[in-house]
């Protein structure tokens, strides 16, 4: 299988396992709103984006860095992950104790306190989120190989669900909901942590002078990321500060089914990070161009379905998820539909501008987009509620896309604006079917994404090199058909 093939099937991995744990946790999503009703749900979504903010910190860049250095130099693994595992250790246990200190301090006594303290578990056993957990995935990740992490994952996720499912049908208080949910998933990280020493076999040592060393080339990246989960979270936050925990529901049924579509270009910069970073590590330049130029035209193929979808169907999604108490949620979704677009191609530039080594441009870049959001939500959140929240993140992410690719073209050019024009060619094409088609909505999705694909494969809504991953995918599924 050569490397193309490999990393084909190693998205192919990521993208299936993902997006099977995001539909396990869609389906907990929506059983809990249904049980807690929008309050609770408020309450639920607040605690979780208290702790994540801390859960960077478990981190600051580390994960990234360790792929990078591993995928560029494999003998680096063993020295590299034992140090990483002792620091991210201190590093988790520092950060559980001043979430807990500071949800003691802000969150009043009684039930958001104790939920908060529960969800501060996710520094340590988090399969969704930066954790102590997360490291070992990293010799996996950097060898293209993560087929073991994923099946473990989803198997983990789903004994999670089912146990949350039954405590919220049981009626338990949701302190208990939120410690079942992540107390579940500590077998997992133990048997992953097998595989890990299996794989990596880490010299673990105490080596404070090797950790200053990861930190240096970790903290920019770090930076960044703390910055992006202030930019991702502020909404949740500010929205409970200057409205309540009602429109943090609201805001939140819409948010977590988009978010949760992160997995598509997840998928595709979990193979695209370690390919690049080798091909700048040699000097290829025309190879990270056009790895760049195709990663780029798959996210907006994939995101574009999300766009119309969200623009057509809102109301019925909402509706059908969550059930009509949370209708309003509807128009937030339309908004945060046309922002994930936006967003998937966000991730692919920003993760080949950690790979050329911009890690320090990503810093100042992820500092002013979550600067630009709280701004734009504290303009828009008390006029509009949390529609507003929603426009906030749609302006600032296509004020920062703009940026970013602006600046990061004399390295690695522009992504193709012809296949991006063909592919919301095809899109349209497709909206066109919905709207005009008298068949039912079953059917009518079905034959209109067939066309969509058949649109954008055939007419060249895809770079060549979109073409040729897309190509490997199947390749490698059809060659190899068990296994890693």
């Amino acid at each position: 299988m050569n490397r193309m093939e490999q990393a084909a099937r190693n998205s192919g991995w990521v993208f299936i396992g993902r997006g099977a744990e995001r539909l396990i946790r869609i389906v907990v999503v929506v059983v809990l709103a249904r049980i807690l009703g929008v309050r609770g749900f408020g309450v639920y979504s607040f605690v979780f984006a208290f702790a994540e903010v801390f859960a960077i910190f478990t981190d600051v860049g580390l994960q990234t860095v360790l792929v990078r250095e591993i995928a560029r130099d494999r003998d680096s693994a063993p020295r590299l992950l034992g140090s990483a595992l002792v620091l991210k250790a201190v590093m988790a246990a520092s950060c559980w104790a001043a979430a807990c200190l500071i949800a003691i301090w802000i969150i009043p006594a009684g039930e958001s306190l104790w939920s908060a303290l529960a969800a501060s578990l996710l520094l340590f056993v988090s399969f969704r989120v930066t954790s102590l957990r997360t490291i070992l995935d990293a010799p996996f990740e950097a060898g293209l190989r993560m087929a073991v992490p994923i099946r473990i994952g989803v198997m983990t996720e789903l004994a999670s669900a089912a146990c949350l499912i039954a405590a919220a049908l049981a009626r338990w208080p949701l302190p208990a909901l939120i410690g079942v949910q992540l107390g579940v998933l500590l077998p997992g990280g133990l048997w992953l942590g097998l595989h890990f020493f299996r794989e990596a076999r880490p010299v673990i040592r105490f080596d404070p002078r090797h950790w200053l060393g990861l930190l240096r080339m970790a903290i920019p990246i770090g930076a960044a990321n703390i910055f992006l989960i202030a930019y991702t979270r502020s909404d949740l936050l500010m929205l409970e500060w200057l409205s309540g925990e009602s429109s943090v529901g609201m805001y939140s049924a819409a948010y977590k089914l988009t978010g949760s579509l992160a997995i598509v270009p997840i998928a595709i910069t979990v193979s695209l990070l370690p390919m690049i970073s080798r091909a700048f590590e040699e000097g290829d330049g025309e190879m990270v161009r056009k790895m760049y130029r195709g990663a780029a035209s798959l996210a907006v193929a994939a995101g574009l379905p999300i766009l119309i979808g969200g623009l057509i169907f809102s109301r019925e999604i909402i509706g059908a998820v969550y059930g009509p108490k949370f209708a309003p949620a509807a128009d937030a979704l339309s908004v945060l539909g046309v922002a994930t677009v936006l967003s998937f191609v966000l991730y692919v530039m920003t993760t080949t501008g950690v790979a050329v080594g911009r890690a320090g441009l990503f810093t100042v870049y992820a500092g002013a987009l979550a600067l630009l959001n709280i701004v734009l939500n504290a303009a828009l959140i008390p006029s509009f509620d949390f529609l507003g929240a929603s426009w906030a993140t749609l302006i600032a992410e296509g004020f920062m896309l703009a940026a970013g690719l602006a600046v990061l073209r004399p390295e690695v050019g522009l992504p193709s604006g012809g296949a991006a024009l063909r592919a919301a060619g095809a899109a349209a094409a497709s909206a066109a079917v919905l709207a005009w088609v008298p068949a039912p909505l079953g059917a009518n999705l079905f034959i209109a994404l067939v066309l969509y694909a058949t649109l954008v494969y055939k007419g060249r809504g895809l770079t060549p090199e979109g073409v040729a991953a897309v190509q490997s995918l199947f390749v490698s599924k059809f060659r190899h058909p068990r296994g890693e």
